[in-house]
This record gives structure tokens, sequence and C-alpha cells, in this order.
């Protein structure tokens, strides 16, 4: 079955029967906001966070379950954002590629950091997706040392 509805397909409910005709219905993606310090929780996996920089935040990830995935999107850049691991065990792994440089996790890094300093953009990204003990990374930014592990 597919996850959308062409335009014009009638959905049918048992007990009920036809319903209305869905308008260019699609399939979303949860979305949550955050400008201010938070810890994620499994609740939240699979969703993208969109990630206000305005004032310095950190942003904890929960301890690593398989399947756990995120994918976070900055929308202003005025101050340090940082994706920061639950335990010292977990692990990065991956690239975050800039323009003219990229980045790659190294054993001991313990966070992402969108740098203000680096003068990341709005539409910065990372996608994080989790074996149950690595948090495998990969995203993209404007400029090199925009975005970068710690």
């Amino acid at each position: 079955m597919s996850n959308y509805y062409h335009k014009g397909s009638k959905v049918t409910v048992p007990g009920i029967g036809a319903e209305p005709q869905l308008q260019n219905f699609r399939h979303s993606v949860a979305t949550r906001t955050l400008a201010a310090d938070t810890t994620l929780t499994a609740e939240d996996s699979g969703k993208t966070i969109f990630v206000s920089g305005a004032s310095a935040i950190d942003v904890t990830l929960p301890s690593p379950v398989a399947g756990m995935n995120f994918k976070f999107i900055i929308t202003n850049v005025t101050a340090d954002v940082d994706i920061v691991q639950a335990g010292s065990s977990d692990d990065f792994v991956g690239t975050i590629m800039g323009v003219s440089a990229n980045d790659s996790a190294v054993s001991g890094d313990t966070k992402i950091i969108f740098d203000q300093s680096g003068g990341y953009s709005a539409g910065d990204w990372v996608s994080l997706s989790c074996d149950g003990t690595n948090w495998y990374v990969e995203g993209a930014c404007s400029s090199a040392a925009d975005v970068v592990f710690g």
C-alpha cells in the first residue's frame, strides 16, 4: 500500500462508507520546534526537529536504541546549538559536508556543534540514525567549519 493517495481517491471507512475526496493528501513527517535546552525521548524519534539558535542551546539525544532517527534543521543563527550524546559510551559515525571542507566523526566526539563563530546558516542540517550502539550522521552546511563534531 502506498503512503499517499492520488487526488480524487476516496477512502472507505468500515461502517461509515466512502469519505469525501482527499485533495493532494501526502504523507507528512512529524515535527518539533526547539528554542531552549531539551532532552529528546524515544517519542521524538522519526521527527524533523527545527532548532532555533536565537540563544545557545543543548539538545541531548536519548540513549541509543536501534531504529531511532532524527533530522535537525537550524532556523535561526544567532548562537551555538549543540546536539549532545546521552552517555559517554555513545559514538558518532559519519561526515558533515561543507562547501570547501568536510568534518568526520572520530572516537571521543560527544556532540555536533552548529558553530555561530563559524557562521552557520539557516537550513544547515544533520540527520542521525541509530543501530543500537552508534549514531550514524550525515549532514550539510553552507561552508567549512559551520557544523562540526566536538
